[in-house]
């Protein structure tokens, strides 16, 4: 070996062993890094997060199972949670405005709020339009959830899951950018996932012979949007009320002169809610998961989701 051959092969070696100690040197970065704290307060959102962060995140979900965010109670653990997150994803239009209180303390936190996302794409919240059946005399004063920013159950559309998985992903790049490629291959990955839920859904709603249905309550106006159905009443109008008797009374007249074939209960409700409803009109009933309540960490978006989509089937195909 010549003297010119030697220089470059020592030459080549020391590029590999720079190139060697760099690569370790980042892994040792990455492997170093805190994992970034995140919480979500709605079981869809929570999904997205946890898929999306995987291992590098440490994610948390506010509400418990079972639990509502509408009449849900925060706790002194809940606002310690909170207060160290570095990510808060929330729904916003006032369904969980409990978070705001736990956060007040964590000015430093980037918040994914899905109410203002929306706004910024230029999408307008839908107001609830489903036929009254409530029992209110005239001058009387019943406690109400606060509709007024819209109807707060945009999860619902497949594509506005999209979004929200597409802030959480930009959201921990910002907070983490040392595992930037993680994030975006599994943001990648689930929104394939959420595009082919969307056809499937497409496909077999384009086929129903009946577009109307009641709902246990008003949850399903965006899924109803996206897919040319109609949710056209409510079984509860208020979260915990209902129906009172009248109110059941209002919805059976409703079915037989709309001709509704089908009513929707939830798994965290009692079916008994419309047991004189089925006994007096023969409508059928399926169930429908609002995804805002669950009740195990190890349920999905998308499972529960194809859950409702096999329910609409057999209900309206």
């Amino acid at each position: 070996m010549n003297l010119g051959t030697g220089r470059m092969v020592g030459g080549l070696v020391g590029a590999v062993v720079a190139l060697i100690v760099l690569l370790g040197s980042a892994a040792c970065r990455a492997a170093d890094a805190p994992k970034v704290n995140a919480v979500a307060t709605i079981f869809s959102y929570y999904d997205a997060l946890r898929t999306i962060g995987g291992g590098d995140v440490n994610s948390v979900i506010i509400l418990p199972p079972g639990q509502s965010p509408h009449e849900f109670e925060p706790t002194v653990k809940d606002k310690a949670l909170v207060e160290r997150a570095g990510l808060i994803v929330k729904n916003g239009l006032n369904i969980d405005r409990w978070i705001d209180k736990l956060r007040a303390g964590n000015a430093a936190a980037i918040v994914v709020d899905m109410g203002d996302v929306l706004q910024q794409r230029g999408i307008q919240p839908l107001q609830t339009e489903e036929t009254s059946v409530t029992d209110v005399k005239p001058g009387a004063k019943k406690e109400e959830e606060d509709t007024s920013a819209g109807n707060p159950h945009i999860w619902l559309d497949p594509r506005v899951q999209a979004m929200a998985a597409e802030a959480i992903r930009d959201a921990l790049i910002k907070l983490d950018g040392v595992h930037k490629e993680g994030y975006t291959q599994r943001a990648t990955a689930y929104l394939a996932q959420l595009q082919q839920l969307d056809k499937d859904f497409q496909n077999a709603t384009s086929h129903f012979k009946q577009k109307n249905f009641i709902g246990f309550h008003s949850a399903y106006a965006y899924l109803a949007r996206r897919y040319g159905l109609t949710q056209v009443a409510s079984i509860e109008e208020l979260p915990g009320e209902g129906p009172t008797l009248a109110q059941t009374v209002n919805i059976i007249k409703l079915i037989q002169k709309d001709r509704i074939k089908v009513i929707f209960t939830e798994n965290a409700f009692p079916a008994k809610a419309t047991d004189m409803i089925v006994r007096e009109t023969g409508v059928t009933t399926g169930v429908l998961q609002p995804l805002e309540t669950y009740d195990d960490l190890k349920q999905t978006y998308m499972g529960l989701m194809r859950e409702n989509l096999e329910s609409l089937k057999k209900a309206l195909e």
